[in-house]
């Protein structure tokens, strides 16, 4: 940072020190910015921008927060901090923020000094085995986590840095490439194959450590740069002494080749009839823990040979820390904690112990991500347990128009068809790519990378034809823009004010941080960069097949950001595998998506549009089936559920080895990973406890519509019409609810067994037996049912085509539907819910996520009332012990397609916290085949390359 940047940030820093933490704000920091800053000549080449992200990244406002799950683990770094010389840290801690001034390296410190507390002090001369987890969030920063914590751990002198780099090579490169900037600080590919020196990244400041890599980044077919015991005798790098560095795939041969290296150490011990490497410490990082790793076999004495191979490695050092990172630990945490201690395997005709599973025994540290990373949450919506509610941002593209080109299944009767055009919803995805190209080069991003994500088939053979297609689609429509063709012209314009504008509107509206780069621009602005932001586009095919000589479209070279990063690349990747995990496309915006796999796991990790956005995740967008969004959805709400268990459990005091995942289970469509790494989870339980499970998504057929509405008819005939001081009504005497307090748990139950619905987080079987079990145990002190009326006059019908969005003036007439009982009636007002526009044409009823009912309601049973939020709510319902029961009937004119005259029911129903819940039992085995890919796929992400 120059002088007067450095002065301005010290200016801000004056003003902001004198106001306290809890009101820094990000209005606070942009009023100073702009008050002493942007207002003084002196400071005009300033970037405010710039200014206002390091200001905010330093103060650490919305930053991210770390829970740690952990067994008796004796502290130690804080006592031993004196002792450590960080030169390494420092070094890493610099470049991160001269790389990129506004990332966040206060919480990276924070972080990885309690991630290295949890490791064993390597100074410590015993025997140890350490076990532990990270949990990050998919393209959330986990790479520059685990390379700040291999610096720290290098300080405190740790001796042996193996990363094992997931299955792919390309993956292991990329990797290998982030160890080499920011720890090594030299080019491992030119030290080891021309014995030159080349300083890179973090190697350009000064240190007394010198580390040495015995795998490289190098690539040439049948010469990786992976570990070779070849490359390594012949460096002859004594271990234990120098820090060394090992960055590998999860490959049979690679591993037998590392431990067979190890074992002819000089040092090396055979204790118990196992080699036995004493006194160098070493630190094992498992990037993407969940994939390969985990032991697919019910039988604990039967172990797959990555795992096996894995396990040996870490028993070869009498001093080793393993941390697997992953952002889905589904089947980590079924990993068995059983093992048989005198299980060996032969590895190269010499015999070694294999040691326990990989289960994270000692702990489990959770990342929870800063306010400004777009992750499920944002993108699908969420309430969290603190009642904050996440709405959905507006970038979700409904396609249904892809069938043909693209058929929904690719099997043996028609992978041979290849698609001979696009459907037109791709070509409307490429022009988003185009005008975002175009209006981030308005905001100033002309050397920003742009990436665009094209995902519909698993073979080689198709993803070369799309490729092939897309880029005959790109050259026509750059040639058209050069010619200012008037058709295409009139498209973007039509598509930047129909689509582009409003989305901005909405994301300024409901982004919960404050980004200051999003802005609305003219189209006139727009249209000037339009030739600029073509010009630069490429296609590229990304699989694993080197060669193209049968293959249609020839651009498979590496997407390669580094040697782009002057002037940035725009690049549209059309992949299969290869583009599902690991691989970061650098500046995502648009993704058109059509794979799919029933797993949690492997479809959280295909999300590659998660991530940072400075600046232009208004313009993203993500164009896929209502099916694959629902399952996301749905992850979303399992996933974030996973970690408040994490942080639930952190609170108890509980340890990772008494951790009881409670995924939610989807309704026979998802599995939560291969069923064959769930051999160990036959006692999963389900918990509701605090809980507020809602009707979210409703079926609009008129069977559904008419059989929920009579449920409620046969709720009233069992219960019958509350007593006059129950009949709660507003100052105008209308009927706002009819309130039953104290009901019979049965009536509560067989509402919502009859009711029907297809939401995969309401399961009627499951609810209703969670309830009967805590009336066993009176857990649950009361269950009060609640029928909600409107009482409006007038109501707003947001019917999108006449009426603008933000237009909400109510005009319409009341709906009203009577209930009757014992020949008496009463009439109740329906609730609106305005279907979301970008849902209409869902076959669903889907109401924004979790606003089934509001604070008011939530609240109608407790003693004490007028509480103003919900977390507030949530503890007084568990310091009461009651459940509650909502119940609405929605206007049919809130979803499009539906004229039954009848209220469409949906309900609420909310859970005290149980402290000693008796939990509903469910195996997590759901159908067979439910684990296997609906496309086949001969671009297998595990082979060598």
């Amino acid at each position: 940072m120059n002088d007067i940047n450095q002065t301005a940030k010290l200016i801000c820093y004056a003003f902001l020190n004198m106001i306290s933490k809890e009101d820094r704000t990000d209005d606070v920091i942009i009023n100073i910015i702009n008050e002493k800053i942007g207002s003084a000549p002196e400071f005009k080449e300033v970037d405010l921008e710039n200014l206002f992200d390091i200001i905010k990244s330093e103060s650490g406002i919305g930053k991210g927060e770390i829970t740690i799950m952990s067994d008796d683990i004796d502290p130690w770094l804080s006592e031993e901090k004196s002792n450590i010389n960080f030169e390494l840290w420092n070094r890493y801690r610099l470049f991160m923020s001269q790389n990129d001034p506004s990332f966040p390296v206060n919480d990276l410190d924070d972080f990885t000094d309690k991630i290295l507390d949890k490791c064993v002090n390597p100074k410590d001369k015993n025997s140890w085995d350490r076990r532990g987890m990270v949990v990050g969030h998919v393209q959330s920063g986990k790479t520059s986590n685990y390379v700040g914590l291999i610096n720290k751990a290098t300080d405190a002198g740790y001796k042996v840095i193996i990363v094992i780099a997931g299955t792919i090579s390309s993956l292991r490169r990329q990797t290998q490439e982030r160890i080499d900037a920011g720890f090594i600080g030299r080019s491992s590919s030119a030290f080891i194959r021309e014995n030159e020196n080349r300083l890179i990244g973090v190697g350009k400041t000064n240190v007394k450590t010198d580390i040495y890599s015995l795998t490289s980044s190098y690539y040439k077919s049948g010469d990786e740069g992976d570990f070779s015991q070849s490359v390594a005798n012949r460096l002859n790098i004594p271990i234990g002494k120098n820090p060394v560095v090992f960055v590998i795939k999860k490959n049979k041969s690679i591993l037998e080749n590392l431990i067979d290296w190890f074992s002819k150490n000089e040092n090396i011990k055979s204790i118990d009839g196992t080699p036995k490497l004493f006194d160098v410490p070493a630190l094992i990082i498992d990037d993407e823990a969940d994939a390969a790793s985990v032991n697919t076999t019910k039988n604990i004495n039967d172990i797959k040979t990555i795992n096996k191979l894995i396990r040996t490695l870490l028993n070869i050092f009498n001093q080793n820390t393993f941390i697997g990172y992953t952002a889905t630990p589904y089947a980590n945490l079924f990993i068995s904690q059983e093992h048989n201690d005198e299980l060996t395997t032969f590895v190269k005709n010499k015999e070694y112990k294999i040691g326990e599973d990989l289960f994270p025994r000692d702990f489990i540290i959770n990342i929870k991500a800063p306010t400004n990373y777009i992750g499920a949450a944002k993108i699908f919506g969420f309430e969290n347990p603190n009642g904050i509610e996440n709405e959905p941002l507006d970038i979700f593209r409904a396609i249904d128009d892809f069938d043909p080109p693209f058929f929904r299944t690719i099997n043996k009767s028609n992978k041979e068809d290849l698609p001979e055009y696009l459907p037109k919803s791709l070509e409307t995805a490429i022009k988003s790519f185009i005008l975002t190209c175009a209006i981030r080069r308005v905001r100033g991003h002309e050397k920003k990378h742009n990436s665009m994500l094209i995902h519909v088939a698993l073979l080689v053979k198709w993803i070369d034809k799309v490729a092939y297609l897309v880029n005959d689609k790109m050259r026509e429509y750059r040639n058209a823009i050069d010619g200012n063709d008037e058709t295409l012209m009139n498209d973007l314009k039509h598509l930047y004010e129909s689509d582009f504008l409003p989305t901005t509107e909405n994301v300024l509206e409901n982004l919960d941080y404050t980004d200051i780069r999003i802005k609305k621009h003219s189209w006139e602005e727009v249209k000037k960069e339009l030739k600029k932001a073509a010009s630069k586009i490429e296609v590229r095919s990304v699989h694993g097949t080197r060669s193209t000589t049968n293959l249609e479209y020839h651009n498979i070279e590496e997407i390669d950001y580094e040697r782009r990063k002057e002037n940035g690349l725009s690049v549209i990747a059309v992949g299969g595998s290869r583009l599902s995990r690991g691989i970061t496309l650098e500046g995502l915006s648009v993704s058109y998506y059509l794979r799919t796999t029933k797993m949690y796991d492997s479809l959280m990790q295909m999300g590659r549009w998660f991530g940072y956005r400075p600046g232009y995740v208004d313009l993203c967008r993500l164009y896929t089936t209502e099916q694959i969004f629902e399952w996301f959805n749905h992850i979303t709400m399992a996933t974030e559920e996973m970690r408040d268990d994490f942080d639930e459990m952190t609170a108890a005091l509980q340890k990772p080895k008494d951790f009881r995942l409670k995924v939610r289970n989807h309704n026979g469509l998802m599995t939560i990973t291969s069923l064959a790494k769930l051999y160990h989870s036959d006692k999963i339980e389900i918990s509701f406890s605090g809980t507020n499970p809602q009707t979210y998504q409703l079926l609009k057929t008129k069977s559904a519509i008419e059989n929920n509405f009579n449920s409620l008819q046969s709720l009233i005939s069992s219960i019958g019409f509350p007593q006059k001081n129950n009949r709660i009504e507003t100052t105008k005497g209308k009927i706002r609810y009819l309130f039953y307090p104290n009901q019979n748990v049965s009536a509560v139950c067989d509402f919502i067994d009859m009711y029907k619905i297809q939401q995969p987080s309401i399961k009627n079987s499951t609810l209703s037996e969670y309830i009967k079990k805590q009336e066993k145990n009176s857990e649950i002190k009361e269950w009060s049912v609640c029928i909600v009326s409107n009482t409006d006059e007038k109501v707003f019908i947001n019917r999108y085509e006449k009426n603008p969005d933000n237009s909400k003036i109510p005009k319409d007439d009341l709906m009203t539907y009577k209930l009757e009982f014992n020949e008496e009636s009463i009439t109740l007002g329906c609730s609106v819910r305005n279907q979301p526009k970008n849902t209409k044409g869902s076959e669903f009823y889907l109401i924004a996520k979790n606003q089934i009912d509001d604070l008011k309601d939530r609240q109608v049973d407790l003693s004490v009332k007028n509480l103003t939020n919900n977390k507030d709510i949530k503890d007084q319902r568990s310091k009461e012990k009651k459940g509650l029961l909502l119940i609405y009937a929605l206007d049919e004119r809130g979803t499009p397609n539906v004229k039954n005259d009848k209220p469409i029911i949906g309900y609420s129903l909310h859970f005290p916290k149980i402290d000693n819940e008796q939990k509903v039992s469910y195996t997590a085995t759901i159908n067979n085949g439910f684990d296997e890919e609906n496309q086949e796929d001969d671009d297998l992400i595990n082979e060598d390359e």
